[in-house]
């Protein structure tokens, strides 16, 4: 799998929404997370990724933990932005080098101001 922070020069967002306009979904509940490439110089909504919920489903000794479905649906992003997100979800992400962010903003807000801060950018270039 290519890396979050090397995928041919994107910076790949996941925002977990539930009606394309506000962040309003915990991490383990989401039904979809919207896919946003902030490397260029307008934000870039990629794709719409839809989610089997980690939280709340059933284990079964045959089945991989329902989390590891949400984390490997993501993977691929420098970043999720979330409503809510467990100390389990973001050991997860962020043993895969991804950052967590916990709002209730506006997605455009989010999106904007993940790209004016330059954060992904930076850790990129380290």
């Amino acid at each position: 799998m290519t890396s979050p922070m090397t995928d041919s020069g994107s910076i790949k967002i996941a925002v977990a929404t539930g009606n394309g306009v506000g962040v309003t979904e915990h991490f383990g509940y989401a039904l979809q997370f919207q896919i946003w490439d902030i490397a260029s110089c307008v934000p870039q909504l990629l794709e719409t990724r839809r989610n089997v919920p980690g939280c709340g489903a059933a284990r079964s000794d045959n089945r991989r933990d329902p989390l590891d479905v949400s984390v490997d649906l993501v993977a691929d992003c420098a970043a999720v932005v979330v409503a809510q997100i467990g100390e389990c979800g973001v050991n997860r992400l962020s043993a895969l080098g991804i950052l967590a962010f916990e709002t209730d903003d506006a997605v455009d807000t989010v999106i904007r101001e993940l790209k004016a801060s330059d954060l992904l950018r930076k850790r990129r270039a380290a």
